[in-house]
C-alpha cells in the first residue's frame, strides 16, 4: 500500500542523512547506518505532527508499533529492506560525495513504499503584529519559568520525587552539585553505582517534565493571544486540532521544546515555541507595511525611510551625506536633496 508522504518534509530527512553520511566511515556496516535512517525517519515525522504516516506505515508491516521508535528501525521486514536499498547504491563507490544524503533518502523512500506528495496550502496570513504580540505571551511565562533558580528548584523537586526513597541521600549529594539551571553536573560525588543511575534517569524525566509543564502554560497564552487578535481566532484553534492524525501543534512544540538540541535558555525555548507554531499552525506572516512620505527638498530623511517621488515613484533610502540622500528606486539609485538633520 503506497503510504503518502508530504514532499517539503524531505528536506528534513536530508539534514539528518547529510550528518549521517558525514559521520560515516567507509566501509562500515551498513545495516547500522540503516537503522539510524529509519530513525531519523521517525523523528521526522514526530516532529513534524506526521503520525498518520507513522500509523499506515504499521498497517503495511505489521506488527509494528507506530509509536515505538526503536521498532520502525529493528523490524523484522523494514531493516533488510533498507539495507537492501543501500547495497543497491553502492555507497563507498564512485559518484559526487554530495549527490549521497540525496540517494540515502531515496532509499528511505523506496523501502518504506512513500509516494511524496504536495501539502496543500493551509497557511494562515497574520499581520507581523500578531507575531510581537504572540511573542510577548510566551516570554511571559517561559522567561519566569525557565529562569535560573526557579529552574533548578522545580527540576530538583520533581526528580527527587521520581526517585526512589531508599537513594535520596545519595540524590541529595548529586543534586548539590548541579549547576544554577539544574541541567549539568558541576561535580559528581561518590555515591553507590546503583544510586547514581536511579538520579540521573529521575533528572532526566524531571528536566523533560518541567519544559513540557512550561511550554504549555506558554502555549496557553499564546492560543489567547491569538484568539484576541481577530484574524487569528482560526490559528488559535489550530494550535489543539490534529495535524494528520492525533498529535496537535501542542504536542509537537513541546517535544521540539523538550529535544536535547534545544538550550533549555528561556529565549531559545521561546523561539522553539514560536517556530513550531509558524511551522505547524501554520502562520505566514506579513511584514509590516512602511508609510510612504512625499518626497520634498525642503523635507528630512533618514536612512530606511520610504518616499514617493513625483517623478520616479516609491523608492527606499539607502544612505546619506550632508544635504544628500542616497534612493534606491525601480529603474535604480537616484541622488537627491533634503534639509539634513539638526545637531
Amino acid at each position: 500500500m503506497p503510504i503518502d508522504f508530504p514532499g517539503p518534509r524531505i528536506a528534513a530527512l536530508q539534514d539528518h542523512a547529510t550528518r549521517l553520511h558525514e559521520s560515516r566511515r567507509s566501509g562500515t556496516n551498513l545495516a547500522a547506518l540503516a537503522r539510524d535512517l529509519l530513525l531519523a525517519f521517525f523523528d521526522v515525522c514526530t516532529h513534524a505532527g506526521l503520525d498518520r504516516v507513522l500509523a499506515d506505515l504499521a498497517q503495511s508491516f505489521p506488527p509494528l508499533d507506530p509509536g515505538d521508535r526503536s521498532a520502525l528501525a529493528t523490524h523484522e521486514a523494514v531493516l533488510p529492506a533498507m539495507v537492501a536499498q543501500l547495497e543497491a547504491i553502492d555507497l563507498d563507490g564512485g559518484g559526487p560525495r554530495g549527490a549521497k544524503p540525496r540517494q540515502l533518502v531515496d532509499c528511505v523512500v523506496a523501502a518504506l513504499g512513500l509516494t511524496l506528495v504536495a501539502e496543500p496550502d493551509r497557511a494562515i496570513a497574520l499581520d507581523d503584529t500578531v507575531r510581537a504580540e504572540l511573542t510577548r505571551a510566551l516570554a511571559a511565562v517561559v522567561d519566569v519559568e525557565l529562569a535560573a533558580p526557579k529552574l533548578r528548584a522545580d527540576i530538583i523537586a520533581d526528580a527527587r520525587a521520581r526517585c526512589d526513597p531508599r537513594h535520596h541521600a545519595a540524590f541529595d549529594r548529586i543534586a548539590a552539585h548541579l549547576d544554577e539551571r539544574g541541567l549539568q553536573l558541576v561535580k559528581q560525588p561518590k555515591v553507590p553505582i546503583d544510586a547514581l543511575h536511579a538520579t540521573q534517569y529521575a533528572l532526566f524525566d524531571a528536566r523533560n517534565a518541567v519544559v513540557a509543564r512550561a511550554a504549555g502554560a506558554a502555549l496557553d497564552r499564546a492560543r489567547d493571544a491569538l484568539a484576541r487578535a481577530g484574524d487569528g481566532a482560526q490559528a488559535s484553534a489550530r494550535i489543539d486540532q490534529p495535524i494528520t492524525l492525533r498529535m496537535t501543534p501542542r504536542d509537537v512544540a513541546i517535544l521540539r521544546a523538550c529535544d536535547a538540541r534545544v538550550s533549555k535558555i528561556p529565549a531559545r525555548v521561546l523561539q522553539s515555541l514560536l517556530d513550531s507554531l509558524t511551522d505547524l499552525v501554520p502562520i505566514a506572516w506579513r511584514a509590516p507595511v512602511q508609510t510612504a512620505l512625499p518626497y520634498a527638498a525642503s523635507r528630512t530623511f533618514a536612512v530606511g525611510d520610504v518616499i514617493d517621488h513625483p517623478k520616479f515613484g516609491r523608492g527606499k533610502v539607502i544612505a546619506m551625506a550632508a544635504k544628500r540622500i542616497d534612493v534606491e528606486f525601480a529603474d535604480g539609485p537616484h541622488t537627491l536633496v533634503h534639509v539634513p538633520p539638526a545637531r
